[in-house]
């Protein structure tokens, strides 16, 4: 494997982790609860991210590229607006408490907003390292935010 290829692996796990370190914080802040993470919920959203949302990833940057838009700006955005999809896909995965598929506010509900921020974070994370890739000038910035993403993910599981 090339460098650049062990960095978009390395892409990969910190903004993976945003997510679950965000749902924690938003779960905390919004409703005092602790110990949300539960085996489930990081199985799930692990597939996901690892199947389908790398995939939409990927797109979008092929797609903004053949389109020769490729900006910092419209990544961000489109990743932000493709992040709904697993917000759904992790409500029905998880099972929503309702025998039928959520509405469309669904991720604007007391239920659906920590989800919403779990994903959000993983495609604003994902986009600033999908660029860092390609701009190597501004790696160290996006190197120290992962290490503090993977830090608190790992205090996190720590035993209480």
């Amino acid at each position: 494997m090339k460098t650049s290829d062990w960095f978009y692996l390395w892409i990969a796990i910190p903004c993976y982790m945003a997510g679950p370190v965000m749902y924690t914080m938003t779960m905390y802040i919004l409703y005092q609860e602790t110990n949300v993470l539960t085996v489930p919920l990081l199985g799930w959203t692990a597939a996901t991210f690892s199947s389908v949302v790398i995939l939409f990833y990927l797109l979008t940057v092929i797609f903004l590229r053949v389109l020769k838009i490729y900006f910092f700006g419209l990544q961000t955005l489109l990743y932000m607006l493709l992040s709904l999809i697993p917000v759904y896909m992790t409500a029905v995965l998880m099972g929503s408490g309702t025998s039928r598929l959520p509405g469309l506010s669904f991720p604007f509900t007391p239920e659906g907003i920590p989800l919403l921020v779990f994903w959000e974070s993983i495609a604003v994370m994902s986009s600033w390292g999908v660029w860092t890739a390609h701009k190597p000038s501004i790696k160290r910035p996006f190197l120290l935010f992962s290490g503090v993403f993977l830090i608190l993910f790992i205090l996190e599981f720590q035993p209480r």
